[in-house]
């Protein structure tokens, strides 16, 4: 079973938070108070991450989002803001591409839509690794890659301690599925639609920042921001400046979809 949590604060817009590969909804404790204050939150564990108990073992990546859409359908929400941190677009972007008119906008927080030689070396070292040591220690590699700095320090110990938590197993299918889908965006084409999307990212985002102005300047309706001085959760690093370049994002789209309609 796919665990979420949800948080009807009689508003009338609803935020999904999906979270990054190895993380849980903890991952947004720093968007709750900001958030709840303009919107009905939902947020999702995906599997086996956090309190879900569901494997994705034999699962398609286009299951792993259908188990979410199924979510929403079940609480009975038409339309929904979404926002992704890192590798958990993958899944936003899938929800995206099967049922576009769920999603109303969509804040991409550090997205890896494209894997540079640098970070496929990561996977091939990862993939070596992986059943020579306890999948936490790989976590800790992997962190201190991603966000080596002093000021990221907060964000890379909840990385760590919630991929810790994750069954072997569940670490494995996920590690395969990446390596097996690590080519997942190269011939997927942009939707030109009046979907609105902003993409943030920390300027010490030092793996993944530099394709930041590709993704942006390939959709229309997409804007790029850069917080400064956060690294690659930003969401965290930056939480103050996320928040409220998300909620404007959300509210100004939301004013866009009410003169469309």
């Amino acid at each position: 079973m796919i665990h979420y949590k949800k948080k009807d604060n009689g508003k009338n817009d609803w935020v999904v938070f999906i979270h990054p590969l190895g993380g849980s909804s903890v991952t947004y404790y720093k968007q709750l108070k900001d958030f709840q204050k303009n919107f009905n939150l939902l947020l999702i564990d995906l599997h086996g991450h956090g309190k879900s108990k569901k494997t994705i073992t034999g699962m398609k990546p286009n299951e792993i989002a259908q188990d979410i859409i199924d979510i929403i359908d079940k609480e009975n929400i038409d339309s929904a803001y979404f926002v992704g941190m890192c590798l958990g677009n993958v899944v936003v972007d899938l929800i995206y591409e099967n049922t576009p008119e769920k999603v109303k906008a969509i804040v991409y927080g550090a997205p890896v839509k494209e894997i540079n030689l640098f970070n496929k070396t990561l996977l091939n070292l990862g993939n070596i690794f992986k059943n020579l040591m306890p999948h936490g220690v790989l976590y800790n590699l992997f962190a201190l890659a991603m966000m080596p700095k002093n000021n990221h320090k907060e964000s890379r110990q909840l990385f760590v301690k919630q991929a810790k938590k994750m069954k072997r197993s569940d670490f494995l299918d996920w590690f395969n599925l990446i390596l097996s889908n690590q080519n997942f965006y190269d011939n997927r084409i942009i939707k030109y639609d009046n979907i609105s999307k902003l993409y943030i990212f920390g300027s010490e985002d030092h793996l993944f920042i530099s394709k930041a102005n590709s993704y942006v300047e390939k959709d229309k309706n997409a804007k790029l921001h850069i917080i400064d001085g956060a690294g690659h959760m930003c969401n965290i690093d930056g939480y103050k400046e996320f928040n409220s370049e998300s909620i404007k994002f959300f509210n100004e789209a939301s004013l866009e979809c009410s003169k469309i309609s």
